[in-house]
């Protein structure tokens, strides 16, 4: 725990330095996606200079398109230049209004990049924001962006390009982007080996008979944006975290009896031995607001990363 703390930190540093380069990537009239202002989204950072290249890293980001529905889509990759063996991917799916550059500062999730022990991906949103379905959420919900099968390309590319190992395949979304990432485990469940998420629950159950994905839900009790406890005359309506927790342990068949523990200030309920060898852990923050948990030992990133390395694709997950 304390070498992936201490991985992540260096991401969190080297994130915040790849602000200014980000931004400057986003002005670019070749690379830019139109955007309508926004409200700072909470976990954003500012912009400092970018740091140099170290272990074979390359700090800039290459920007990828696929082409969905017959519209070019970006995302921006984050790859050691010489991998040892075939790695995780990881996909980072941004909150609404957010940047990528932010992305990488709140979650420090780089580091992984940076130390050969995952590629890293961040998908561009429609105008930063992601559909959902259900009508959420922003410009992408209004206009029925093709959301879900961005990330099914987004996945078949990276495979295509880089030394990948299929069966450990992770997705992380926070708020608008956690969303999605539920929507996506409905829709491609035997795409993505595990999902973990902040601040988001599923908008609906996926359809009965959907295959299991071990996914861990992690809200906090005093966030205003999504309440702990639910908002159901919402635009859509939004179950309480229970609710929701409920709706993934029925998806992956889990037993009644859950185990509880502590991480930090966490509070953490895991169901394991669910079917496929998944399991669902609910992670609780009390007095926590919308806002990344970033601070304490562990982060929400390292606990993240904790979770989903525990299932490789192959059977039962490793202990942990």
């Amino acid at each position: 725990m304390r070498r992936i703390q201490l991985i992540l930190g260096v991401g969190l540093l080297v994130g915040i330095l790849l602000a200014a380069v980000l931004t400057t990537v986003r002005a670019s009239p070749v690379l830019a996606v139109p955007h309508q202002p926004t409200a700072r989204h909470p976990g954003s950072a500012s912009p400092l200079p970018l740091p140099q290249a170290t272990n074979g890293f390359r700090p800039l980001p290459e920007v990828n398109t696929v082409t969905v529905d017959g519209m070019q889509r970006i995302y921006r990759s984050f790859v050691t230049a010489s991998p040892a063996g075939k790695l995780p991917l990881l996909i980072v799916l941004h909150g609404r209004g957010q940047s990528d550059s932010s992305v990488l500062a709140m979650t420090g999730f780089l580091g992984l990049a940076q130390q050969r022990q995952a590629v890293l991906l961040l998908p561009d949103g429609e105008q930063r924001s992601w559909n959902a379905g259900h009508g959420c959420c922003g410009f992408a919900g209004a206009h029925q962006a093709p959301d879900l099968q961005f990330l099914a390309a987004i996945v078949a590319d990276a495979l295509r390009r880089w030394p990948i190992d299929p069966g450990r395949v992770y997705l992380v979304g926070y708020s608008n982007g956690g969303k999605l990432a539920y929507s996506a485990v409905c829709a491609h469940p035997t795409l993505f080996t595990a999902v973990a998420t902040y601040g988001a629950v599923p908008l609906s159950p996926c359809p009965p008979g959907t295959p299991p994905v071990s996914v861990m839900l992690a809200a906090g009790t005093a966030d205003q944006v999504l309440p702990f406890q639910g908002r159901p005359g919402g635009h859509p309506p939004l179950p309480s975290v229970a609710q929701a927790v409920s709706w993934l342990r029925a998806q992956d068949g889990c037993p009644a009896d859950s185990r509880s523990s502590r991480a930090g200030l966490a509070v953490v309920q895991r169901w394991v031995g669910c079917a496929g060898g998944t399991d669902v852990e609910s992670v609780a923050y009390p007095g926590r607001g919308h806002a990344w948990p970033g601070g304490g030992s562990p982060t929400a990133s390292a606990l993240m990363w904790t979770f989903l390395t525990r299932h490789d694709g192959r059977g039962q997950p490793r202990p942990g």
